[in-house]
């Protein structure tokens, strides 16, 4: 800091150089700065003799800069731009939002719709934390929590909740080739590859508890492929690769745009599980736009014949 107190000219004088080079006139400068014209005149010959170098070439009542002056024009212009920028900035109100969510439904809730966010909400920094997680999220600056059940999250409450449907789920073309199923063809058939994924908290299905709460008390063709995270287990069903418990809820948008297909078998709902939306007082307003955005619903769903 001292030696840029010590090498740079007065900002007053580099104030009026700046107005008198972006007008080339000293006249029309003293006029932006609300000075006369024999004060502009001053600051830029007291600018030249610090520096040692002529920055104008003064032809009558014109100006014109000379090399010097071209070369300090356009550093001062950089650096002045780039104050302006920042404190434009700083004065601005800055408003974030951060949200936590499962990476499924980040995948598949939260990213479809950034654009729509940005054009209602284009003032607002969004960060968004992914993660497989029941707990209470950890962050204190966390506005919108997204969690699977209604667990108790001590200075935040519930302000929406999404509608819990299970369904088996697959590639359109692979829905046409199976065509109608029964329950004990989806539990039997060994051409029928399931596919799982793990638990991120207790009361998340697998294929066991499908059957079981559908009611089914016979034995059934365990799933053979297995992926740690949802969305991944979601894309291989997409990919063709097998049939997948679909949870409405996530997968609204690949189902209605024809990814997905909801096989015509029973479709599981949870009446106490249900996907939650957490928010603190204090940031409500904020997530706002969020909620409305991630409650919306799809206008249709791809179902197999």
């Amino acid at each position: 800091m001292h030696r840029i107190r010590r090498a740079l000219p007065s900002l007053t004088a580099l104030v009026a150089f700046e107005a008198a080079a972006r007008n080339g006139s000293f006249t029309v400068a003293a006029k932006e700065l609300g000075v006369t014209q024999a004060a502009v005149s001053r600051r830029i010959a007291a600018l030249e003799q610090e520096i040692g170098r002529q920055l104008f070439d003064r032809r009558n009542r014109r100006v014109a800069l000379t090399e010097a002056g071209y070369d300090l024009f356009a550093s001062v212009g950089v650096a002045f731009g780039g104050l302006v920028d920042t404190v434009d900035r700083l004065q601005s109100p800055q408003v974030k939002l951060t949200v936590a969510a499962s990476v499924a439904f980040g995948h598949f809730r939260l990213l479809p719709l950034l654009a729509s966010f940005r054009d209602q909400e284009p003032d607002v920094d969004l960060r968004v934390i992914s993660e497989d997680s029941w707990a209470a999220p950890d962050d204190r600056q966390i506005d919108l929590a997204v969690r699977y059940g209604k667990p108790p999250f001590r200075g935040m409450r519930v302000v929406g909740a999404l509608e819990e449907r299970i369904i088996p789920v697959c590639a359109p073309q692979m829905a046409q080739r199976l065509g109608s199923l029964t329950l004990s063809d989806l539990a039997h058939r060994s051409d029928i590859q399931k596919i799982d994924s793990a638990s991120p908290e207790p009361s998340w299905l697998n294929w066991a508890g499908w059957f079981q709460q559908l009611g089914w008390r016979g034995s059934f063709e365990a799933a053979k492929l297995h992926f740690s995270s949802y969305s991944d287990a979601a894309y291989a069903a997409m990919n063709g690769e097998g049939v997948a418990l679909g949870w409405t809820h996530l997968l609204e948008r690949p189902l209605a745009d024809g990814r997905l297909t909801a096989m015509d078998l029973p479709a599981l709902r949870r009446k106490n599980a249900t996907t939650s939306l957490f928010s603190t007082d204090a940031n409500l307003p904020r997530s706002r736009s969020v909620l409305a955005l991630a409650c919306q619903r799809e206008p249709g769903t791809n179902r197999a014949a």
